[in-house]
């Protein structure tokens, strides 16, 4: 309980005000806990911050199940929810998503870490849906890296759409993101 305070804490403390002015005691003082208590759980604000998202990670791999769970023959409304739904978890956690570059600028070895995080995504998904079930052969490879780029095309809409001076149509885009998927559940 008193992790999930101190990430409640620090993402309200990371969306008042930069990263790199936010302290400890700010943290911990919107957490309701100690600095001694902060450090039981942390030994720093970069860790606190790898766990905010790590957890965003797994917020978005139940998403994915809920994908998977659609099955081949999703119909384009509940695919198009699907990606609303998505929308809504970024735009949620708007505050969090510029941490994601810094934790990447500081500390390289996180895309690493994300990348690995994608392909147990796609090996989780892969047991409750083929489209995500990769075989180790030339067309399975291909097949990964296409489900990564679509993934990747998914959260860069979802990114760019959390900033509402984005101006795009967004309900197009939707369209577009939906037919991508329907074709990708499809094979």
């Amino acid at each position: 309980m008193t992790r999930d305070r101190l990430r409640q804490g620090a993402r309200a403390v990371f969306s008042a005000r930069p990263y790199t002015e936010a302290t400890i005691d700010e943290i911990a003082l919107r957490s309701g806990v100690a600095r001694a208590t902060f450090y039981l759980h942390y030994d720093s604000k970069r860790a606190l911050l790898r766990d905010l998202l790590v957890e965003d990670m797994t917020a978005h791999r139940r998403l994915y199940h809920r994908l998977a769970d659609l099955g081949a023959d999703a119909d384009q409304a509940s695919l198009e929810r699907w990606v609303r739904r998505y929308m809504k978890v970024f735009s949620d956690r708007r505050a969090a998503l510029s941490l994601f570059n810094l934790v990447i600028g500081s500390d390289p070895s996180f895309l690493a870490e994300i990348a690995r995080e994608r392909d147990a995504l796609f090996d989780d998904v892969g047991a409750r849906h083929p489209a995500f079930h990769f075989g180790a052969d030339p067309a399975g490879r291909r097949r990964r890296m296409a489900a990564h780029l679509l993934v990747f095309k998914i959260e860069q809409f979802c990114l760019h759409a959390a900033f509402a001076d984005w101006g795009a149509d967004l309900d197009a885009g939707i369209v577009i993101l939906t037919q991508d998927l329907a074709t990708f559940l499809r094979g």
